[in-house]
């Protein structure tokens, strides 16, 4: 669980899992040739790691040179099956700690604008069957995935959206 919590929480690892996401599946020379600023040797050891926790996936083998390249999928994760619920507590606390992050740093840049950068924050209580809800899922992340896919244009902003699926009850 520690290695999945570091992997999830270093910058080089979530850029390389926000590509991987956006084009669906990639190879290390892609990687490599979309962050020239990357090292090689960081690349590979990050991409072994995201294996091993198995926060990526291979789903594919391309023959370069007589070479075999892996072909790398983002492998959907869950905070599901934990060795203890301070387990999953733990990656939750990570996880609001570095969106609290992104919302200080941003506070504090001398040019925060909620109403340009439109901030908002939803709750929205849904009661819904199992099967429902997964349904449900499976849909938003495929509109997010068509948007998150689409080629940016000059005046695109990187913006993080999360979602985040919280217990039943009074929150």
């Amino acid at each position: 669980m520690e290695k999945l919590l570091k992997v999830l929480t270093d910058p080089v690892s979530n850029c390389i899992l926000q590509m991987i996401r956006v084009r669906g599946k990639m190879t290390i020379s892609e990687i490599l040739a979309e962050k020239k600023q990357f090292p090689r040797a960081t690349v590979y050891r990050r991409m072994d790691k995201m294996l091993e926790v198995g926060a990526i996936e291979i789903v594919d083998f391309n023959r370069v040179r007589g070479q075999i390249e892996n072909v790398y999928a983002i492998k959907e994760m869950y905070i599901t099956d934990p060795k203890s619920d301070e387990e999953c507590m733990k990656i939750v606390n990570i996880s609001l700690m570095q969106i609290l992050g992104l919302y200080e740093r941003y506070f504090k840049s001398g040019d925060a604008d909620v109403n340009r950068d439109r901030l908002f924050l939803q709750n929205y209580a849904i009661a819904l069957s199992d099967s429902d809800f997964a349904e449900m899922l499976k849909e938003v992340f495929s509109i997010i995935d068509k948007y998150q896919k689409m080629e940016s244009s000059e005046d695109a902003k990187l913006r993080n959206l999360f979602l985040l699926s919280a217990p039943k009850g009074d929150i």
